[in-house]
């Protein structure tokens, strides 16, 4: 729930539910912190292999937060730093 005590993103107004899920691999604000998020991810497994996880169940999640059996401490770096520039765009810093 955002500050308006609602589940729609407030950022991009497109009238979908602000799941974290959205916020990182969906939201047209943070586009351009995705893009850097993207590249290292793309590095460090592949862009094949990434399209391949974001058809399963956690749409890629597991593997960009460290959870996944295959933990990549570059991406789950990259992840910290998507969400302090996201974080930080949001609070308009």
């Amino acid at each position: 729930w955002n500050e308006r005590n609602t589940r729609l993103c407030l950022q991009c107004n497109r009238g979908v539910e602000e799941t974290v899920e959205h916020l990182v691999l969906e939201c047209s604000v943070y586009e351009q912190e995705r893009e850097s998020l993207m590249d290292v991810v793309h590095e460090q497994c592949g862009e094949n292999k990434w399209n391949a996880r974001c058809v399963e169940e956690d749409s890629g999640m597991r593997y960009l937060v460290g959870l996944d059996e295959e933990c990549n401490m570059t991406v789950v770096d990259a992840m910290k730093d998507f969400l302090v520039y996201a974080w930080n765009k949001r609070q308009g810093c």
